[in-house]
């Protein structure tokens, strides 16, 4: 392989990479996220955890694993939720994930490598 061969397959990897992650957050923020989002990190596997008011005016809270939604809890009120949240928040620490609150999500436009 040639060494300007090897420069544009690495370029091409960290432009996927970087698209991935602008995808992701772009899909966090065009989500309607309620009003908790925590985003948790473990090298560069990402997972969240989120409350959801259903249209009942009911909690749901969820935790995305692997870019699938799983329902780990739901109630009447919003303190049962952040409950659920909590707990998985806690789990997810306790095995070294780095946790955090997210307030406000923003999305990034990546311009294309041009060959």
């Amino acid at each position: 392989m040639k060494r300007d061969q090897f420069s544009l397959d690495k370029t091409k990897k960290a432009l996927i990479a970087t698209a991935s992650t602008v995808l992701f957050f772009s899909s966090l923020a065009h989500a309607e996220i309620g009003d908790s989002l925590v985003l948790c990190k473990h090298n560069k596997t990402v997972r969240t955890l989120r409350i959801e008011t259903t249209s009942d005016q009911r909690c749901k809270a969820i935790y995305t694993k692997q870019g699938v939604d799983q329902n780990i809890g739901s109630g009447q009120n919003h303190n049962s939720c952040e409950e659920y949240v909590a707990g998985v928040r806690k789990t997810l620490e306790d095995a070294k994930w780095n946790c955090r609150e997210v307030k406000e999500a923003r999305t990034s436009m990546v311009a294309p490598v041009t060959e």
